[in-house]
């Protein structure tokens, strides 16, 4: 958890024996009242748990019965009510909380002060800039609510009974964040629908529920829950979350350009910036590459094939190719362009989305990070050597871990085949390397933790590796097939952990 930054909060001091002003003490006038000015503040949570049950409550409205059973209803009620209930929906991808054009909203509270009427004002750089009326002082009326720009701010809090007035000042920090998630199905959180619970638990027949049905996102995702766990982590910081992940994304389909087939009518830099508006964001979680070098068509032409990376994939992108590994590495190698056209519109002024337009992109504060996130190992066994799964070999998934998620491998890889070892060519490097030189070529800030926590420890967290395992093996029989070689909740925590670590970071809290 992170220590709450310390403010300077001035006694107040109780007129009747003096006055606080500005944190002075002044000698009350004869007769005074009794009048105590005490205040305090914080960040109203945007991404919000009211129920605490660990999971971003929005305002898309809840099943009218089982949201978390193996068959919720497909009736949803409550919608629009600006109230958070227990396991709602999100609604396009954000929130939902109702940003107000500029500013954060910040709670103010005179609860401990002894008074008639109370009232704020807040001034930035020496000029009022926000103040509430004067109110009338109880238990059910002794907060109040200012949306304030992130700056360096001075809080003065009245309180007046009769003729008396009692007045303490507060310098305080807002620090509003909007952190915006971007990229395919391991941040979409694909694999953990709400309701991933019932189906861990053998109930069908299973109808997953999800925030986004098309794109499979869910705030169980690793992006979602590493928001939350920001937002809870200090009071005098506020997190707006804004999902746009979708399962299946790639660069060009997805991120840069429509993913028709989630039914997406818009890229998610586009979608992301009709969400923001005028506002700009101070993070972009980026999960992107593993469709873009063929995951898919891998696991398809491994399981269906001996000598995997040296026979044609059966399926596309790597069945345009003469093997598998060509393929991989020839995708693998197109990615660094790829990234900077990523760049290019986040923050940018040349962005051009995948088919030929040119956008305004997303906007980005200053000092705002990007965050592409490495894949987790999905390869070892709980001892740490290669798994053994299907009809995949050892020798398989030691070459994927090598040759794809290794993000320093060697110049070249020996591949022992039914037929002897073969040297297979690392020109291109691998899809975790790709994604952690961005940090170099882009200026962006990789997140590395999950796979040094699955890719270099002694225990491995792969497919095979049992009550260790951070994925899903193939879950077609059991009434969830799109679950397979996805995190399962236990991978998805790891991964959310290393990206709020990496948050934090980021944002220098």
């Amino acid at each position: 958890m992170k220590t709450p930054r310390l403010f300077s909060l001035p006694t107040s001091i109780l007129v009747g024996s003096a006055l606080a002003v500005a944190g002075a003490v002044v000698a009350p006038p004869a007769g005074a009242a009794s009048v105590k000015a005490v205040g305090s503040w914080s960040m109203v949570p945007l991404t919000k748990d009211t129920n605490r049950d660990g999971v971003i409550d929005g305002d898309g409205g809840v099943p009218s019965t089982g949201a978390l059973s193996a068959q919720p209803s497909g009736t949803y009620v409550g919608a629009g009510n600006r109230v958070a209930q227990p396991n709602e929906r999100l609604i396009g991808g954000t929130t939902s909380w109702y940003l107000p054009d500029s500013g954060f909203p910040v709670h103010l509270d005179a609860c401990k002060s002894i008074g008639q009427q109370y009232r704020w004002t807040a001034s930035q750089g020496g000029t009022q800039v926000s103040a509430t009326p004067w109110q009338r002082m109880s238990k059910k009326s002794c907060t109040a609510q200012l949306n304030l720009a992130n700056a360096p701010t001075v809080l003065t809090l009245e309180v007046r009974s009769g003729a008396s007035t009692a007045t303490t000042t507060i310098n305080a920090t807002p620090r509003g964040l909007i952190v915006v998630a971007l990229g395919d199905s391991y941040s979409s959180g694909e694999g953990n629908p709400r309701n991933v619970q019932a189906w861990l638990q053998g109930n069908v027949p299973f109808r997953p529920y999800w925030d986004n049905d098309p794109c499979h996102r869910s705030v169980l995702g690793a992006p979602a829950q590493a928001a939350l766990a920001l937002e809870k982590s200090s009071p005098q910081t506020s997190v707006e979350f804004i999902d746009l992940a979708c399962s299946g994304a790639t660069v060009n389909a997805g991120v840069l350009g429509p993913q028709s087939a989630a039914g997406q009518a818009t890229s998610q830099v586009e979608q992301a910036a009709a969400i923001l508006g005028n506002r700009a964001a101070d993070a972009v979680i980026l999960q992107v590459g593993g469709n873009d070098v063929g995951f898919g068509s891998l696991l398809g032409s491994c399981v269906l094939n001996a000598d995997c990376p040296l026979a044609r994939a059966a399926f596309p992108p790597l069945s345009a190719y003469k093997n598998v590994q060509d393929g991989i590495q020839a995708e693998t190698g197109k990615l660094p362009a790829a990234y900077a056209r990523i760049a290019a519109c986040l923050g940018g002024s040349a962005c051009v989305l995948a088919d030929g337009r040119r956008s305004t992109g997303l906007r980005l504060n200053p000092g705002a990070q990007v965050l592409p996130v490495m894949y987790p190992d999905l390869t070892r066994n709980s001892n740490g050597a290669p798994c053994t799964y299907l009809t995949l070999t050892q020798g398989d998934f030691a070459w994927a871990r090598d040759t794809i998620l290794v993000p320093n491998p060697g110049a070249t890889y020996s591949y022992a085949s039914t037929k002897g070892p073969v040297s297979l060519s690392l020109a291109q490097g691998t899809l975790n390397g790709q994604i952690g030189r961005t940090g170099g070529q882009l200026g962006w800030a990789p997140v590395t933790g999950a796979w040094d926590a699955s890719g270099t420890s002694a225990i491995g967290h792969g497919v095979c590796a049992g009550p260790q395992a951070w994925v899903f093996g193939v879950t077609a029989l059991s009434g969830f097939s799109s679950a397979s070689f996805h995190p399962n909740p236990v991978g998805v925590a790891a991964m959310a952990r290393a990206i709020q670590a990496a948050l934090r970071v980021s944002i220098g809290s």
